[in-house]
């Protein structure tokens, strides 16, 4: 059986990738065993859903279309350093992301889940909303101390963008990293600004 491995993303315009691969360049000077996403592009990742059997890839992205169709576009702001699981025991390092679009963000990650389990596709269950600058190589009991690093950066922001749309990626793993292509977009058709729920 076929499959593809597969996720669903909010990718950053290419305008912002380019302050987040700079401020890659700006940290790599104190993380050397970091392995840094260099594949565009960068994205905040909704659902992980791993291998997707090719038969089920149509029906995969058209239940991520109905369930965001009827969310309104958005607005995010990257900004601040952080890391998984801790400053001292630090594997991945991202940025993150604000603005008034979080809500929308948490609101269509609740609504995705299910309705991708329902696929027979499951995401996974813990769910913080970031942007992957690296992953960090180094030995199981090496200690590392990254909170001066998290401080330092805690105000930097790449600013801000408008969220039309989600992606349906296919990543390939190379000997270079994961290649995204994507398999499908899902427009966010609702209004602009929609009256506060009650």
């Amino acid at each position: 059986m076929r499959t593809t491995r597969t996720f669903v993303a909010i990718p950053v315009p290419e305008t912002l990738a380019a302050k987040l691969t700079r401020l890659q360049s700006l940290l790599a000077p104190d993380l050397a065993a970091v392995r840094w996403s260099m594949i565009p592009p960068f994205h905040l990742t909704m659902a992980f859903l791993g291998d997707v059997s090719d038969t089920d890839l149509n029906q995969v992205c058209r239940t991520v279309e109905e369930t965001v169709a009827a969310l309104p576009s958005f607005e995010l702001r990257i900004e601040g350093l952080g890391v998984f699981p801790n400053p001292a025991k630090a594997r991945v390092i991202w940025v993150g992301v604000t603005g008034p679009g979080l809500e929308i963000v948490n609101e269509m990650r609740a609504l995705l889940a299910p309705a991708l389990a329902a696929t027979g596709y499951p995401c996974d269950e813990e769910f913080t909303p970031h942007i992957t600058l690296g992953r960090l190589k180094r030995k199981r009991d090496e200690p590392v101390d990254l909170l001066p690093l998290l401080n330092h950066y805690r105000t930097w922001s790449a600013g801000s963008f408008r969220v039309p749309e989600l992606v349906t990626f296919a990543s390939t793993l190379t000997s270079e990293g994961p290649a995204y292509a994507p398999l499908a977009r899902a427009v966010l058709q609702g209004r602009r600004n929609r009256p506060p729920s009650t």
